[in-house]
């Protein structure tokens, strides 16, 4: 995640699986599909969102499996967002991520927090 803060795109690629895949859990809407997909994808969240900044706040580690949950700020159009992670990992890559999002509004911040 320290890549993704520092919006280093060549870096935090190089954390994917060549054939890495991202998706919103519950639509299985994909995001992206293979390095140069969300290289584009990535290349432009950075761009946009200058305050992009995520924080974990817990993470469960199952063989292959790990899942977040995580507090991004400045998401897009600045928003702040909970998600739910899920990285599947494969020769120490990670080749499918899932995620989980909701808006995060002002007054509920804390409660997410704790």
């Amino acid at each position: 995640m320290a890549a993704y803060n520092e919006r280093d795109l060549e870096k935090f690629i190089g954390f994917m699986h060549p054939e890495f895949t991202s998706y919103l859990f519950e639509s299985q809407h994909c995001l992206c599909s293979g390095i140069e997909d969300a290289r584009a994808v990535y290349r432009k969240r950075f761009s946009e969102n200058k305050e992009l900044f995520v924080t974990t706040f817990n993470r469960m580690v199952n063989d292959n499996i790990v899942v977040e949950s995580q507090v991004i700020e400045g998401f897009d159009n600045g928003k702040t967002i909970h998600a739910i992670a899920i990285f599947e990992l494969q020769n120490d890559k990670v080749k499918r991520a899932s995620f989980v999002r909701r808006e995060i509004l002002a007054a509920d911040k804390l409660s997410v927090l704790v």
